[in-house]
């Protein structure tokens, strides 16, 4: 179910976010005026690999696991908590997600519809430019974890070798 929520008590929920850490108590209550509160249950779908996402999520209560799957299994790339934000996706056109986002427990969570989302952003370069700023740092963070745990997984066998002149990479 999700409904509104009173700004003043989400402000400093806010302050610890990770993709809203260091904006202003004034850009925080910009944010905070356009989220909904959300409650989940364990093991609901939040977001699912591959399909447009409408929503930026930032968990209030509970853990979601966020995993990539291909036809054979899926694989869990991490645990998200309190303050951290999923579906940074939906901040980009295409907003396809690259992953499964699924409640590991209960909880809740703030959501900020795309469309709210990009239309203050627009509204309020800073807060824009900061929460843009702040999705590449978060997106390229997980990026590298993934990168260190394939590598991790990776067998001599694996091993490519230089790449060929005018491959592309």
């Amino acid at each position: 179910m999700v409904y509104k929520v009173d700004v003043r008590h989400v402000t400093e929920f806010l302050k610890g976010v990770d993709i809203l850490r260091a904006l202003s108590e004034r850009h925080l209550d910009r944010v905070a005026a356009v989220c909904e509160e959300l409650s989940f249950g364990a093991d609901e779908d939040l977001s699912i690999q591959n399909e447009p996402e409408s929503r930026i999520y930032i968990i209030r209560r509970g853990e979601v696991a966020v995993m990539s799957s291909s036809d054979e299994d899926s694989v869990l790339l991490r645990t998200l908590r309190e303050r951290e934000t999923f579906a940074l996706a939906a901040l980009f056109e295409p907003s396809i997600v690259a992953t499964t986002a699924r409640a590991v427990t209960d909880g809740q969570a703030y959501v900020i519809p795309r469309v709210r989302m990009l239309e203050l952003c627009e509204l309020e370069p800073r807060i824009g430019m900061h929460v843009y700023r702040a999705a590449a740092a978060i997106l390229l963070g997980r990026y590298r974890h993934t990168l260190q745990r394939l590598s991790a997984l990776a067998s001599p066998e694996d091993y490519v070798g230089p790449l060929a002149e005018g491959s592309g990479f």
